[in-house]
This record gives C-alpha cells, sequence and structure tokens, in this order.
C-alpha cells in the first residue's frame, strides 16, 4: 500500500464529517455538512432530511463532490482530502447495518449517545431522517512533493 493511500485512510478514521458540494438544476452551488461512517470498500454513510437543500440538488443530480479535513490544523500545515462520488438512498435491506454502523462507530469527537442519539434514533424510525450512501469515483490528496498547492489522485 502506497503512503499516500495510507495518509488518505488516516484522514478517513480520524475525522467524522465531511462537507458536500452539491448544485441545484440552474447550477447554483451548495455544501452541507455531515457526520459520516463509512464502509470497508470506502463508501460513506450520513444521515439527511429527504428536503434539505443538498438532498433535493441530489434528486436532480446525483455527482457530488466532498472533503474531508481536521479544521484544527495550524495554518499552512491543511491538509484533507477531496472526492467525487454519487449519491443514492440506503435500500430497506439495508438500513440495519447501516443504522449499526453509524450508532456504534467511534467518533473522533463524541459518540452517537445520549438524548441526541436517542432523538435521532426516533426521527430515523419516523422516516424524518434517511440514511444516504456516497460511493466514490476518484479520491484526491495533496501532492506532498509539490513546491506549490498541488493534488494527485489516490485509489484506494
Amino acid at each position: 500500500m502506497s503512503k499516500l493511500t495510507n495518509l488518505v485512510k488516516e484522514v478517513i478514521k480520524n475525522n467524522q464529517y465531511l462537507t458536500i458540494a452539491s448544485s441545484d438544476s440552474s447550477g447554483k452551488a451548495w455544501v452541507s455538512v455531515v457526520a459520516y461512517v463509512y464502509d470497508d470498500d470506502y463508501n460513506f454513510y450520513y444521515v439527511s432530511i429527504p428536503d434539505s437543500q443538498h438532498q433535493q440538488d441530489i434528486e436532480h443530480n446525483s455527482n457530488i463532490a466532498f472533503t474531508i479535513f481536521d479544521s484544527h490544523q495550524s495554518w499552512g500545515k491543511g491538509i484533507g482530502i477531496q472526492v467525487e462520488a454519487s449519491v443514492e438512498e440506503v435500500g430497506i435491506k439495508d438500513i440495519p447495518r447501516v443504522t449499526k454502523m453509524y450508532f456504534l462507530r467511534k467518533y473522533p469527537y463524541g459518540d452517537v449517545i445520549g438524548k441526541f442519539g436517542k432523538g435521532l434514533r426516533n426521527l430515523l424510525k419516523g422516516k424524518v431522517y434517511r440514511f444516504y450512501k456516497a460511493v466514490p469515483t476518484r479520491f484526491w490528496y495533496p501532492d506532498l512533493d509539490a513546491e506549490v498547492d498541488a493534488r494527485v489522485e489516490v485509489k484506494l
């Protein structure tokens, strides 16, 4: 496994939010931050309201981009990943598996427990919130050897 592949996997493991970039039918851009969980194939799952702006955009165009980074990094030292992906709603047969992954993940900044977790479970049961799956097509990481800001594609 390459050094960059390991670095991308570390960024994914050590963070809990991804920022989705979507666009509506007129091309107007929108960004949203969501907590994520991921599977062994590096598909990403998140919870959202179907009527949210980003999910309405995704209904029109399922292709998105997202980034994962640690906002606590020092100035000039910031690294993160950029990802191209497509999004689909999680199918009914996969909901139990994704729910278990989502609620059992050891999130770096706190687990989904207590009143918040209980409330979220109720909203998922009531279908107010739904699970979505982002399937990556390309991963990008900063080129560590470049003299200027550049990125390279990384295969996972």
